[in-house]
């Protein structure tokens, strides 16, 4: 379905290419395949983020994409200055497009898990918590905001960031919550087994 829907914005964007809708539609695809290891695809994602932001400057969704990517490049990068660099560049720009719009759930998203990635030494568990926490707040409010399925990752990964972040007690908190909200899921799983490793 997802390589369906692409196809179909690639030949909407072969008629409008200057389509900012359809350009950050096309991205999140992309951004999507970059993710999986697809370098055609990071190119592609690249190209489309950079259109945006030539258009539109401010841009939240395509800034935080940008930042995204960013992190894809200092993983892969085997020098350990650009490695830096691309990580501070990528903080840089998720805070930026969280700022722009610090309503827009594509934003708040990406900025919430790459945050998790990213090196300790940018200390962004912080950042991470406050996003995840926001997006269970804007469910809660407006549950057409975000998917269904998204939500036991974003419960998960709080619950890691409030692990790494050394708050045991609120860790097992949330993990507890995946298990009892999102039972027979592979969310669940993972969240029965890092409860057991905190409390071990």
């Amino acid at each position: 379905m997802d390589d369906e829907r692409l196809k179909a914005v690639e030949e909407k964007l072969a008629l409008d290419p200057n389509n900012i809708g359809f350009l950050t539609e096309a991205s999140h695809h992309y951004h999507r395949l970059a993710m999986e290891g697809d370098s055609l695809a990071f190119e592609k994602a690249e190209n489309a983020v950079r259109k945006i932001l030539g258009l539109d400057s401010r841009n939240a969704e395509a800034l935080s994409i940008l930042g995204s990517l960013l992190v894809i490049k200092a993983r892969s990068s085997s020098s350990l200055p650009k490695r830096i660099w691309y990580a501070i560049s990528a903080a840089r720009k998720l805070d930026r497009a969280v700022r722009i719009d610090p309503t827009n759930p594509s934003a708040r998203t990406i900025r919430a898990f790459t945050s998790l990635v990213l090196p300790s030494f940018l200390k962004r568990i912080k950042r991470a918590i406050e996003d995840f926490e926001y997006l269970i707040e804007m469910k809660r409010k407006d549950p057409k905001k975000l998917p269904d399925e998204m939500m036991p990752k974003v419960y998960l990964n709080l619950g890691l960031a409030y692990a790494k972040s050394g708050n045991r007690k609120r860790a097992i908190e949330v993990l507890n919550s995946v298990v009892s909200l999102f039972p027979n899921t592979r969310e669940c799983t993972r969240a029965k087994n890092l409860i057991a490793r905190l409390e071990g």
